[in-house]
């Protein structure tokens, strides 16, 4: 029995299938797992590992997209905000990803400590970041899982296999991405100061020249280094943030489709519907229909 096998049982028995991400007993680390096929759903990835254990998904953030099977390892270090489709999956052999949120004071300690120093001219600044995991890393994953079947020395062995886990990936190929996060004056934690602005100003114009501000950086500088990490503009990245926000407005029927659109900062109906449209792939009338007719048959159902 191979240890990625091993490791979609322990999973399995600690997880249900809600198709987000839930939190387990140990520490920052949650299970991701659905037993079906999914269409497009919009989310936004917080800095974050992941190990793909079983099934296949594949993620769409600003122009790019990304595949993921078993094996595969998926790293994000800044907050992106992506639209994603499980593949594959069934209840008997369901889509299992395990994560674990990235702790910058851990990483912090392991830059300072590390006798070994990552690769920094090799690997990207992207964002979000896929490859195969090495059997170093898997190895260290299974161990943090084990816990679940073992809460009784979660307290003690759980920071000691995250800090492996962690370690590896340092020392691996997603180590110039992990050092950057862990620097405060680095571009990427300078990009992510204008992503957490963003996050907290999503409904409200601004110039380029305050968001640079923000950053510490030039427009020009800024504009570059945001694309290289997101795969989007800056304008681009608000644009999404706005729409998901949208989304969820219209699943809970705080408002009406032209009351969202103008919430979220829109000001012309069209042009919201237009946008919506394109991420979405159906308008935003579309989709709060279908929510209220689940709704109702629900009810009706109960």
């Amino acid at each position: 029995m191979n240890t990625l096998h091993e490791l979609a049982q322990i999973l399995s028995r600690h997880s249900f299938a809600s198709e987000q991400m839930e939190p387990t007993v140990v520490p920052r680390l949650s299970i991701f797992r659905a037993d079906h096929s999914t269409t497009r759903t919009p989310a936004i990835y917080h800095p974050i590992f992941c190990l793909v254990v079983s099934g296949r998904k594949q993620v769409f953030f600003g122009e790019k997209t990304s595949e993921y099977e078993p094996g595969d390892c998926f790293l994000v270090t800044v907050d992106l905000p992506v639209v994603g489709t499980v593949l594959e999956a069934l209840p008997e052999s369901p889509y299992l990803a395990l994560c674990l949120d990235l702790h910058h004071p851990t990483l912090a300690e392991i830059a300072i400590r590390a006798t070994v120093m990552p690769n920094v001219t090799q690997g990207s600044d992207r964002g979000l970041q896929v490859g195969t995991a090495t059997p170093e890393v898997v190895d260290a994953a299974f161990r943090l899982a084990q816990l679940l079947d073992n809460s009784q020395h979660i307290d003690v062995l759980a920071p000691l296999y995250e800090q492996e886990l962690l370690y590896r990936l340092y020392v691996g190929p997603w180590g110039r991405s992990l050092h950057a996060a862990s620097q405060a004056s680095s571009r990427l934690s300078q990009v992510g100061r204008a992503i957490a602005w963003l996050h907290e100003h999503y409904s409200t114009d601004y110039t380029a020249e305050a968001l640079a501000k923000v950053a510490g950086m030039s427009v020009s500088t800024l504009n570059r280094h945001f694309r290289e990490i997101t795969a989007m503009s800056p304008l681009e990245y608000q644009k999404c943030i706005r729409l998901q926000e949208a989304r969820r407005l219209l699943a809970s029927q705080v408002t009406d489709v032209a009351g969202t659109g103008y919430a979220v900062g829109y000001s012309s109906p069209s042009q919201f519907n237009r946008e919506y449209r394109r991420l979405f792939g159906e308008s935003p009338g579309r989709y709060a229909s279908q929510v209220r007719s689940t709704k109702e048959q629900t009810q009706y159902s109960a």
